[in-house]
């Protein structure tokens, strides 16, 4: 459809501008509803004669509307500035006019306006909107407003925000509209107007009395309309009647957690993020502009406030999406991730500067829907250094995502330091500085990375991927049995191997080892249920080690290092694996050194096969991951046994029932290395439980003891020689503790300054470290944890 539309076009669209098709009006114009020859309705506004706005500004300014695209801005698609000649009737006489035609085109919203739900035609239905529907709402005005403000080149000031000149769509998502009164300014400056416009309900008192217009004018009408959302159209009203600003916000809170009640499974949450919309509202409406806040801080606040990880739509489309990762460290003080499963990317944001600050990014649905998602993650010093938009084409996507990590400021657990992103059409990045340890995902075949998940603080510090296994650049019948391929990891020479006939299950897995994987041999069935044996890929040497899978066990996870390796100098080997299913873990095989590299699945994925390079030994391994759904019990207790990491040296230590519920605390006595670990720990019934110390006596003492509402939720380590005299004597040379209160302990021990095999323990994104098992002697050997992931810790 042209932009610049001529007015026969319009009338005949609106059958010439029927009161029949009026579908609103206000101060600036009538609303027609417009219906196109293929059925699409659009609205037509049609303006009243606007004094002091000549033809070129007209143009100027509505055609800069035609670049404001976000999902939670109303859609501008055209305009008409006409003038011509028309008979109309003067005392009775036919008189020929100059009619000028000023009109604006938009998208159509059949639900109406924000007005209709609060106190018109849809009062009573507003009641029944539950507060996941009006928090939303709410997230959506603040984020199209933070687009107004801040995602231009020129900052746009609304001035007229209210209930009526906000839109819903058919899923209650609110896009923000009629800037008939709005104007670019620079964000930060104040000007003064000797006009009034918009609604004096909403204006700011600075406005009313001075005439001041600066961003805080939006953010004080912004106030209200959070108000009106939470209590009523009378919100602002009853406000005013109390006594203090705290008793509004206990009442209102009060309420909303009668109202809740436990109609939801996160009452609890869901109240805390009721209070905190009623306190940013009510700072939203000082008196002092000064005292407002600015739209990302509020951003910034609501997304602290979703502090449970949101699981991607349980509809089929989540089972066309493999869900791999994280990579990163082991801090970060929130868990984000998207909602609706993800088909192709289209744009992404990278924030960044010493390190990655943040990460946001667009996406479209399997329904064609566009989402956005972020910003996850901190602005880094003076707002964030660089801000990067990368824009993907229509037949562009991402099949390698590539970086680094490692420690920084205050976080010594470690944050992504760097990234790169590959598409089929070139490369883009790197974006931070290129330091610490390298990671790469590829993807294989037709595949692509198509959505993101992350933990995040101030800093990007872990993130994980959404793959796509088909991207489709051409409409096609969806494959039901899509795989994800991933990888390779190591030296891409020698002979290439691979399969012929897609996985269904992993059923086995033998690999040869002794200080490198020498071979690699499967075994897996197929959608019919034939069963194929592949392999050996690789040379004779080395131990052999069979791994069955049950038939409720589904390989979940691969670790291991690639490297030099001295009979192979001039290609790298893969010199370590270790296998995780979802009951046990089994390794690691060969003897480790070089670069680390992991491929965790998450949601109910698994690795059901593998390609690769293989002569004498196995240069390079990558997977095959099956994004359905398993058909694996969920664990009855919720609590899940990961590790060791470390060697086999050593006495064997577990938790004794009762088991355990909530971290009390953790002491480590170290010195060069780390001789021993204490720990306590709280079970079901409240008992406090001390295990330990397990471990020698050596060394200093560190006790770390946890807050009520602290929890750890990871670890970060190293493990190697005890001594330059003992190189065959490997235990824990370093230990790093991080919580979900973005503290840090440690490093305990040297190991941390250079030295050792690094590894991550990480706790479940829904839950936690609660306790550790390990193996000990003089010195602590090896260690793994216990992690819980029950929905309600304390």
């Amino acid at each position: 459809m042209p932009t610049d539309l001529p007015v026969h076009f319009l009338e005949d669209i609106t059958k010439k501008f029927s009161d029949h098709q009026i579908v609103g009006s206000g101060g600036y114009g009538q609303v027609y509803k417009g219906v196109l020859t293929n059925g699409t309705e659009i609205a037509v506004k049609k303006l009243y004669d606007l004094r002091g706005l000549d033809d070129v500004q007209f143009s100027n300014e509505f055609s800069n509307l035609m670049r404001v695209q976000h999902k939670n801005i109303v859609r501008f698609i055209g305009y008409c500035n006409e003038a011509r000649h028309e008979l109309m009737e003067v005392n009775g006489e036919d008189v020929l006019c100059k009619m000028i035609y000023k009109v604006l085109c938009f998208e159509y919203l059949p639900r109406g306006s924000l007005e209709n739900y609060l106190h018109g035609e849809y009062g009573e239905e507003s009641r029944g909107l539950d507060w996941c529907t009006r928090y939303k709402i709410i997230m959506g005005i603040c984020e199209g407003l933070s687009y107004l403000h801040g995602g231009l080149e020129e900052p746009i000031l609304h001035l007229d925000l209210k209930p009526a000149n906000i839109l819903l769509d058919n899923n209650m998502v609110p896009k923000i509209a009629d800037f008939g009164v709005s104007r670019p300014f620079g964000g930060s400056h104040t000007h003064t107007t000797k006009v009034c416009v918009g609604s004096e309900y909403y204006m700011a008192p600075e406005y009313l009395a001075q005439r001041k217009i600066s961003n805080k004018n939006d953010i004080f009408s912004l106030g209200i309309i959070i108000i009106q959302i939470m209590v009523g159209h009378k919100g602002y009203s009853k406000y005013g009647e109390m006594s203090s600003t705290q008793q509004f916000v206990d009442l209102v809170a009060n309420n909303w957690r009668n109202r809740i009640g436990d109609t939801s499974m996160h009452a609890k949450e869901e109240c805390q993020q009721v209070k905190k919309c009623v306190e940013i509202a009510v700072r939203c409406v000082e008196v002092d502009r000064h005292s407002r806040p600015a739209i990302n801080d509020i951003i910034h606040e609501l997304k602290q406030t979703e502090i449970y990880t949101r699981a991607v739509s349980s509809s089929q489309d989540q089972a066309k999406v493999a869900k791999i990762g994280l990579w990163g460290g082991a801090g970060g003080s929130s868990h984000y991730d998207i909602e609706v499963a993800p088909r192709r990317l289209e744009s992404l944001i990278i924030s960044s500067g010493e390190v990655i600050y943040s990460l946001e990014f667009s996406y479209i649905d399997h329904s064609g829907q566009q989402h956005t998602s972020g910003t996850w993650g901190g602005y880094g010093p003076n707002k964030g250094n660089k801000r990067t938009k990368i824009q993907l084409g229509l037949i562009e996507y991402v099949t390698e995502v590539s970086g680094t990590i490692g420690p920084f400021d205050r976080a010594p657990a470690g944050v992504i330091t760097s990234l790169t992103f590959i598409t089929n059409k070139g490369s883009y990045g790197p974006f931070g500085e290129v330091r610490g340890t390298p990671f790469h995902i590829p993807v294989q075949d037709n595949g692509s990375i198509v959505g993101f998940f992350a933990r995040a603080g101030w800093y990007v510090d872990a993130f994980g991927i959404y793959v796509n296994p088909k991207q489709k650049t051409v409409e096609d019948d969806d494959d039901e049995d899509s795989l994800a391929k991933i990888g390779p990891w190591g030296w891409n020479g020698g002979s290439h191997r691979d399969i012929k006939v897609a996985p269904r299950r992993l059923e086995s897995v033998t690999i040869h080892s002794g200080n490198v994987i020498d071979s690699l041999e499967f075994s897996y069935s197929d959608r019919d249920g034939q069963k194929h044996s592949i392999g050996p890929w690789g040379g004779l040497g080395g131990t052999a080690y069979t791994i069955e899978l049950g038939p409720l066990e589904f390989l979940t996870g691969i670790c291991g290092t690639m490297g030099p390796f001295n009979e192979a100098p001039d290609r790298d080997v893969v010199t370590s694996l270790t296998l995780i299913t979802n009951a046990r873990r089994r390794g690691p095989f060969g003897r480790g050194g070089g670069s680390p590299f992991q491929i965790p699945m998450r949601g109910n994925g698994s690795i059901v096969g593998f390609f690769g390079c293989a002569d004498s030994f196995v240069h390079a391994i990558g997977v095959y991951a099956n994004p359905h759904l398993q058909e694996a019990p969920a664990p009855q207790t919720g609590l899940t046994r990961i590790g060791p990491w470390g060697r086999s040296g050593g006495e064997s230590h577990y938790v004794d029932a009762p088991e355990p519920h909530r971290l009390v605390s953790v002491t480590i006595r170290s010195g060069d290395v780390i001789d021993s670990i204490e720990f306590s720990y709280a079970d079901h019934d409240g008992s406090e439980q001390v295990v330990g110390p397990w471990g020698g006596p050596g060394g200093n003492a560190y006790k770390i003891e946890l807050m009520p509402l602290e929890s750890l939720q990871g670890i970060t380590g190293t493990f190697g020689p005890l001594d330059a005299a003992s190189p065959d004597t490997v235990v824990i040379t370093s230990l790093t503790f991080s919580t979900n209160q973005c503290l840090s302990y440690g490093p305990f021990g040297q190991g941390a300054g250079g030295g050792g095999t690094p590894f991550t323990a990480p706790g479940e994104s829904d839950g936690c470290i609660v306790g550790f098992f390990a193996r000990a002697g003089c010195y602590l050997d090896a260690l793994g944890v216990y992690t819980r992931t029950d929905a309600q810790l304390y």
